[in-house]
């Protein structure tokens, strides 16, 4: 019977994995997220993604069912700074449970006990977070949660191998959806500036891209100076990283 059941939950995970592919919106995303949450028999989700433009002023997106009243008081507090959760997946890979993790050395300050402390209060009993990275160098996580259950321990380790695959699914929907709001800002550069951008990582001066694709030197800074407007950067080394962190610009392999 139990063998019955695991194989009927993992035709249930690859029927949420393939309607990914149609998902056009934040609420399609959403609302496959909470089927999955069904599936697994756990209350709580969040899918968020640190994206680097600026290590100075990342910008992160989340899509979650967490309670609002605490999601407010996250963010308005900006308690991703001291959140244990945060600081794991910045350095680590493997999935981990939050009561493990609050008992490890590493994440014993008082702010991020206090902080975890605060997440129960508001229904968030414990969970796990999956680290996980985007093509273009986004770091990711994918958390679940549940509330006062006595199976808490149980339903989360059997959540998790579940969650793990859904997961990189879920990155490679959310970077078709990134795509699809910034097809017209990428689809803009043209093939010549590309190909000025790709030497110009590779550190090459404007001479050293003209002789290289033949064309002058000034038709280069032509190019370049466009691809920086373009993309809103505010220099040619701005403009760079920028194109490597939207896939603009790949190994040539």
């Amino acid at each position: 019977m139990e063998s019955g059941r695991k194989n009927m939950d993992v035709g249930a995970l690859f029927g949420i994995i393939d309607k990914l592919q149609d998902v056009r919106c934040k609420e399609e995303f959403e609302s496959l997220c909470e089927q999955f949450c069904e599936l697994v028999d756990l209350d709580y989700y969040l899918f968020g993604v640190i994206e680097q433009e600026s290590l100075y002023s990342p910008v992160i997106h989340y899509f979650s069912n967490y309670p609002t009243e605490w999601l407010e008081l996250y963010f308005s507090e900006n308690s991703q700074r001291v959140d244990p959760v945060v600081s794991y997946i910045l350095t680590q890979q493997a999935p981990i449970r939050w009561d493990i993790l609050v008992q490890r050395e590493a994440f014993q300050e008082p702010k991020q006990q206090a902080l975890m402390q605060a997440a129960k209060n508001y229904g968030l009993c414990n969970g796990f977070s999956i680290p996980l990275k985007s093509a273009t160098g986004d770091i990711v996580v994918f958390s679940m949660a549940i509330g006062d259950d006595e199976q808490q321990i149980e339903k989360l380790n059997a959540a998790i191998p579940f969650a793990h695959t859904l997961g990189a699914h879920l990155v490679e929907c959310y970077l078709a959806l990134k795509i699809q709001a910034n097809e017209c800002c990428e689809s803009s550069l043209t093939r010549r500036e590309i190909d000025c951008l790709f030497w110009a990582s590779e550190g090459k001066t404007a001479w050293e891209i003209s002789k290289i694709i033949n064309i002058t030197e000034r038709t280069v800074l032509f190019h370049l100076n466009n691809c920086t407007k373009k993309l809103e950067a505010s220099n040619r080394q701005h403009a760079v990283a920028l194109a490597i962190k939207r896939g603009l610009l790949k190994p040539n392999l």
